[in-house]
């Protein structure tokens, strides 16, 4: 009798909190607002001379960004690109189309976390930026060491092979319910 009281008494507590709007009492968020890595001399392959495609893929350790969130609880993730910087070793003011993705773990797809179209013609320049598409969620982001991001670039890239010191940063966030290990 005494251990059906009780769960009667923790549940009518839980509702009465949930039904106040204190649900937050149950959950836990972890935020990175930074995590960069910096490549210098990075390489690119030469692109064909007409009009190409180089990609170049790269990794960025997460550490222990979720280690205090717990094992058994949904997490929602969301991940933010907030610099791309490449200085090149060459004229790089034929790329047209760049791209910044990452991948999600366990997976072959790639979700787009930013990127620059060239307006018009500039002149020549070995200085490349991206623009945020915004967060994006990566179905269990916050549980992995390091992801895998994708570097594409169209348009007439130098068809010579190039490097480039590159600079990323990105912004995570995770969230879990403890909530739904309670009850």
């Amino acid at each position: 009798m005494r251990t059906n009281s009780f769960r009667t008494l923790l549940l009518a507590g839980a509702v009465t909190l949930l039904g106040t709007g204190c649900d937050s009492l149950f959950s836990l968020e972890v935020e990175a607002e930074r995590i960069c890595k910096t490549e210098n001399d990075l390489s690119f392959p030469a692109a064909p001379p007409i009009s190409g495609t180089v990609e170049q893929t790269f990794e960025i350790p997460l550490g222990d960004f979720a280690s205090a969130l717990p094992e058994d609880a949904e997490v929602e993730t969301e991940l933010r690109l907030k610099l791309f910087d490449a200085t090149a070793s060459t004229d790089i003011s034929g790329i047209q189309r760049a791209s910044l993705s990452v991948r999600k773990p366990g997976s072959t797809e790639y979700v787009l976390l930013g990127e620059f179209q060239r307006a018009g013609t500039g002149g020549s320049t070995n200085k490349l930026q991206l623009t945020s598409s915004g967060p994006v969620d990566v179905l269990d982001l916050a549980r992995q060491e390091q992801l895998e991001f994708r570097f594409q670039a169209t348009g007439s890239p130098p068809t010579q092979s190039w490097t480039a010191d590159v600079e990323v940063c990105v912004g995570a966030k995770a969230s879990a319910s403890y909530f739904g290990l309670l009850f």
